[in-house]
């Protein structure tokens, strides 16, 4: 479910642009928790600045990351999209910026 607190265009996009990113990650099997990060999370993006996706869960692989930024690349969504697994993530200056900025758009 979306969280409550995090509205579209306070992550520079418009509520049928968090739509499909919300659309694309419910696709995928295993996914517990989802967290956009980076400029968008900051306030700091541009009109292009890409979408950076933290997802966390069981069984998580690269496939899981590839099927989102598949389904993400084929939609009508004008931006970039990278996803990482956060318990893949080695830097601990990511893992922190994640958890203390990140937006948390899908738990389950």
């Amino acid at each position: 479910m979306l969280k409550n607190d995090i509205e579209a265009h306070s992550l520079g996009l418009k509520p049928h642009q968090l739509a499909l990113v919300l659309e694309a990650l419910h696709g995928v099997r295993g996914i517990k928790k989802a967290t956009i990060f980076g400029s968008r999370a900051l306030g700091t993006y541009q009109d292009n600045s890409d979408i950076d996706i933290a997802i966390e869960g069981e069984a998580l692989s690269i496939e899981a990351v590839a099927l989102i930024t598949d389904k993400l690349e084929y939609s009508s969504l004008p931006f970039n999209v990278d996803v990482v697994i956060k318990h893949k993530i080695k830097s601990k200056e990511l893992l922190e910026h994640i958890e203390r900025f990140g937006c948390v758009v899908l738990e389950h």
